[in-house]
């Protein structure tokens, strides 16, 4: 029996709560540094998750009680589209330096599974328009290539 979209909504920050974990355990902080030459300082690591959460559960939560196209696609670009791409953001940093990227294991055993699942529930069940969808998950790639690019290897000074 497979999940409805909003259950499966439910998920996100659960999700996103065990990666971070997982990050701080295996060191993430530490690794960003090595590789970027720009030292992550734990309350950046920290703060920067905890806002990241708390936007998420706020996005959750309005589009369970909208059930509206709009919400639903802020939910999909700001949580499920970014969850996939930082699955694919770990193993690009593995095969790059060839060593494990802290966050990995959780991203492909949770991630990717969890925003393929949500992103199929959100069309079948017709609560979110294919090009919303498109648009969103756009939008979480931009957003996690953001992260990527001004919080860990600093681009342009930040």
């Amino acid at each position: 029996m497979a999940l409805s979209y909003y259950r499966l909504t439910a998920l996100l920050a659960p999700a996103f709560v065990l990666h971070v974990a997982e990050e701080y355990v295996t060191g993430l902080p530490a690794y960003a540094g090595e590789i970027s030459g720009h030292a992550m300082d734990l309350p950046l690591f920290l703060g920067s998750n905890l806002a990241f959460l708390a936007i998420l559960v706020l996005l959750q939560r309005r589009a369970v009680r909208l059930r509206t196209d709009r919400a639903n696609a802020w939910l999909i670009g700001w949580s499920a589209a970014h969850q996939f791409c930082n699955f694919v953001f770990h193993a690009v940093l593995m095969l790059m330096f060839a060593r494990y990227s802290p966050g990995m294991i959780s991203s492909a055993l949770v991630y990717l599974p969890l925003s393929l699942l949500l992103w199929r529930a959100a069309l079948k069940e017709d609560v979110v328009q294919p090009t919303a969808m498109t648009v969103a998950i756009l939008s979480g790639g931009l957003f996690m290539g953001a992260i990527a690019a001004f919080g860990i290897f600093h681009l342009a000074g930040f």
